[in-house]
């Protein structure tokens, strides 16, 4: 198998140079304090006193993001849009489809829109005469105008997959979760469900636990420094677990009967919960933070998919907004030009074409300082970027050698200055 032949599909190469996502965890648990609900929370606990899905939009905008994925159904199995296959929704006692009213003020700021429907359901598994962990059949079964051989949950599941993808489009990425607190046996049909969103939204990756973007495999916020999309496969799955320190090094290649471009997703909270909590407004990341996670995620060949909670009006808080206005203006002012030489530069962001796949293996830049050249990084990958911290020095001329590479390589190189590097 030769890795340097794997290319990405369109909607990967679109997806990677977003860079910015923004995971909005919303529901009953911003109300209960909790960050994993019981399934049989009253839906009337969620009431937000002021939601304003148009000012999660404004503040995702100025702050460079691209896309936004809501938390639609998390694991506690309620549902921010008034579905029609359960009553545990919005339309129980709220009466506002936060799911419409997300889509809507997405199409209007020209951000791309996503849903988060998680597979576990505790709500199914304890309500009277739930889908989850039933033992039912699986037998032939209608989900709009396709038929697929489903158990009664995965027939739920499909149901509700259809009524997003259908409703609330276009639908740029459908975020799937590994995270299982259920207690009960419940398989899912997952290439009935790759087969719907293909069908109803074919330019949506399907993220973490589906065909098209990994898990990183933390919640800390980086990637590998050696990260690769180019990913070996054996027996339909992973050769190594997704929380690997190398997932696609030469150990994990020789054990490969296929290889897949599946990069690697980094989320992370911009609060210590994924929900929010009042208790935590004064340990919201601060923008060196911010910043150091933007370098070993978004510069280590991985998307950054930053977690921003509403509080319990339904509005991004203070502390929250203010730090992403100010992370904004910081990746734009230090990331967003190159710098001029000569001039002092902190940073050297290096990046390749993934369009003609990931190739380089081993790279180092060199500086001219007074006339000499001298190396100031190395790394191994490179992928869509790459970004290293160096020493601050100021060169004449900044340029790359790559060392190995699976086949010729283009990279280019350009260089910042970031004053929150200490």
């Amino acid at each position: 198998m030769d890795a340097s032949a794997v290319r990405p599909s369109a909607r990967q190469v679109a997806w990677q140079r977003q860079e910015l996502t923004a995971f909005v965890h919303f529901g009953p648990n911003t109300f209960t304090d909790l960050e994993w609900g019981t399934g049989v929370d009253d839906p009337a606990a969620f009431n937000p006193t002021a939601l304003d899905c148009s000012q999660w939009t404004r503040t995702l905008v100025d702050a460079g993001f691209k896309s936004v994925i809501l938390t639609a159904k998390h694991h506690d199995g309620f549902c921010l849009w008034p579905s029609k296959f359960l009553d545990h929704s919005v339309a129980a006692s709220y009466g506002r489809d936060v799911v419409g009213e997300l889509s809507a003020a997405c199409q209007s700021a020209g951000l791309g829109f996503g849903v988060y429907l998680s597979p576990a359901d505790l709500y199914q598994e304890k309500a009277p005469g739930g889908y989850y962990g039933n033992g039912s059949p699986a037998v032939p079964s209608r989900i709009g105008e396709f038929e697929y051989v489903v158990d009664d949950y995965n027939r739920f599941y499909l149901n509700q997959l259809h009524e997003l993808l259908t409703s609330y489009g276009p639908i740029a990425e459908v975020w799937l979760d590994g995270a299982n607190p259920t207690s009960s046996a419940q398989t899912y049909a997952f290439e009935a469900w790759f087969d719907l969103i293909r069908r109803l939204a074919p330019d949506a990756t399907i993220a973490v636990g589906g065909p098209d973007v990994r898990w990183v495999g933390n919640e800390d916020g980086f990637a590998r420094e050696t990260e690769w999309s180019v990913v070996p496969f054996a027996d339909g799955a992973m050769v190594a677990e997704q929380t690997a320190r190398d997932v696609a090094g030469p150990e994990q290649l020789a054990k490969a009967d296929e290889l897949r471009w599946y990069p690697a997703e980094v989320d992370v909270s911009i609060r210590p919960g994924w929900f929010y909590h009042a208790a935590e407004d004064d340990a919201v990341k601060p923008v060196p933070e911010l910043l150091d996670i933007y370098r070993r995620s978004v510069g280590r060949n991985a998307v950054l998919l930053l977690n921003i909670p509403p509080d319990r009006r339904g509005l991004f808080a203070d502390p929250d907004v203010a730090a992403l206005t100010e992370f904004g203006a910081a990746v734009r002012e230090y990331y967003g030009t190159d710098l001029v030489l000569p001039a002092t530069i902190n940073v050297v962001d290096l990046r390749e074409n993934i369009e003609h796949g990931q190739q380089v293996e081993s790279f180092a830049v060199d500086a001219l300082v007074d006339g000499s050249w001298q190396e100031i990084a190395s790394g191994t990958t490179i992928g869509h970027r790459r970004l290293l911290v160096v020493p601050p020095v100021a060169p004449s001329e900044v340029r790359v050698r790559v060392l190995a590479a699976r086949a010729e390589a283009e990279v280019e190189l350009s260089a910042h200055f970031d004053p929150t590097i200490s």
